[in-house]
């Protein structure tokens, strides 16, 4: 446990760990003394069901989401000792320990440590911006959305803004999803100094470009049709999005019956994209749409690995890849066969420290150096992906047949 000393919206504030504990406000012009005596007392303070949200809504006068400081340090002992640091704020900072256990030395080991840290402004309230497939702009608070053009587009901005009661955006309400996809967006964060600030990315060959982050609310129009976007046509059918903790076959040039067919499947329903995907990470398993030439198979406990791409690829007659990952047990592997041979394969496993592999390692993996395990994340799963297929993540940028896909149960 430890106390933790907020400066939030030019008043002082002494809790308990941030979510866990109540706290008091700091009298203006506090004494070193008084501060280190304040800090004490809340390390012993025993902590209570709804505190924190008591001192949220009573003490500090905001809602829990809105108690957002513009600098934290906190205090806390070892072996009887006192330390201050500012590792609330900044997960890289040092201790400092405090010289002996006067109260004014506490106190003047927390106030040199926030006169330290640089203010954090924290976000008030926030509004999305993002190109549609329509050629409008959509404009979405916590409160709902709204759909305008370059003439009106700071009205609404403004007319959202107010309308946001905190930093959390809701979901799209009324809109179909798909018209965003591969969309470039702009963040406005309206901050608790006042002052606003823009971070907008794009879309460029089905990957988010680097941020660009500016201030003041005149230049959101402007950033927005500075970056790239991505949009297919309106009513384009395309795939979802899938690929973390989970597990997927590619097949080359293969129709969505002969693949269930051949992995031992029959008596799918039929189903789109979005629901299949869905149900894949619900213990079943979705056989895709034909896809950019290729049909996916998905599931997050899929019946297969590596080893089996070779026996498929040679009752198809086709280029088999699989992919899996996943990030708690730190399990990644891939897998390339064609004409029933196994080309290559790479799977380690952080929970057992296996790692194993077959065949030569393919350029991208060449460039990615994944000579260890050390070097490979669900990232690199990805990344291999891409280079030998299709980034699953970027699936819903790409045209997919408009025929359904089949859902299996997972037994």
């Amino acid at each position: 446990m430890w106390v933790e000393i907020h400066l939030f919206q030019g008043r002082m504030y002494v809790t308990g760990t941030w979510a866990f504990s109540g706290g008091v406000r700091v009298e203006d012009g506090v004494t070193a003394r008084r501060l280190g005596e304040l800090v004490a007392e809340q390390l012993h303070r025993p902590a209570e069901d709804g505190a924190w949200q008591g001192f949220c809504e009573t003490v500090a006068g905001v809602t829990v989401r809105q108690f957002r400081p513009e600098k934290r340090v906190r205090a806390f002992t070892t072996g009887g000792a006192w330390q201050v640091d500012a590792k609330p704020q900044d997960p890289e900072a040092p201790a400092h320990p405090v010289a002996d256990g006067d109260p004014a030395a506490l106190g003047s080991a927390v106030l040199r440590e926030l006169a330290a840290l640089d203010p954090r402004w924290p976000v008030v309230r926030r509004v999305l911006v993002t190109t549609m497939a329509t050629g409008e702009l959509y404009v979405m608070s916590s409160a709902g959305g709204h759909t305008a053009g370059p003439d009106t587009l700071l009205d609404t901005v403004r007319r959202a803004l107010a309308e946001a009661d905190d930093a959390v955006l809701g979901a799209p309400a009324g809109i179909d999803g798909r018209l965003l996809h591969g969309g470039a967006e702009v963040i406005v964060d309206e901050l608790s100094d006042g002052t606003v600030r823009l971070t907008g990315h794009g879309i460029a060959n089905s990957r988010p470009t680097p941020y660009e982050t500016r201030t003041g609310l005149d230049g959101v129009l402007e950033l927005i049709h500075s970056l790239p976007a991505q949009h297919l046509p309106p009513g384009t059918p395309t795939g979802a999005g899938f690929g973390f903790k989970c597990m997927w076959l590619a097949v080359r040039g293969r129709g969505t019956a002969e693949v269930a067919a051949a992995i031992g499947r029959s008596g799918g329903r039929p189903v789109g994209w979005d629901e299949g995907v869905g149900g894949a990470y619900k213990r079943r398993v979705f056989v895709s749409p034909p896809t950019a030439g290729w049909v996916f198979v998905v599931g997050a406990l899929l019946p297969f690995d590596g080893l089996a791409v070779a026996g498929l690829s040679e009752r198809l007659g086709a280029e088999v890849q699989f992919f899996g990952t996943h990030r708690v047990s730190e399990y990644h592997e891939w897998a390339l066969a064609r004409g029933g041979r196994l080309v290559r394969r790479l799977r380690c496993d952080g929970s057992s420290g296996a790692f194993e592999q077959q065949g030569a390692p393919t350029p991208v993996e060449v460039e990615l150096g994944v000579a260890d395990d050390a070097h490979i994340s669900e990232m690199t799963v990805m990344r291999v992906a891409a280079a030998w297929s299709l980034d699953p993540n970027t699936l819903p940028l790409v045209e997919s047949s408009p025929e359904p896909g089949l859902l299996f149960s997972g037994s």
